[in-house]
């Protein structure tokens, strides 16, 4: 999951498996595989940050953090 902020301040935890894209708008536009989609305050570049941390941790050799 990556925790993103909405236009009105509501924290929101989002599946990253399920997001299809974003965009910039000038807010953050998540569009989701099931056609949904969250206009978020974070930029792209801090979403895709997240995921690469998420995944990185899930990845690393050695990880004895599970």
């Amino acid at each position: 999951m990556i925790k993103v902020v909405r236009l009105n301040g509501e924290v929101l935890y989002l599946n990253l498996i399920q997001i299809e894209g974003m965009e910039s708008i000038p807010e953050t536009k998540i569009k989701m595989m099931n056609g949904d989609y969250y206009l978020v305050k974070d930029t792209p570049d801090s979403i895709i940050e997240q995921i690469r941390t998420f995944f990185g941790g899930c990845f690393t050799p050695g990880n004895t953090s599970r």
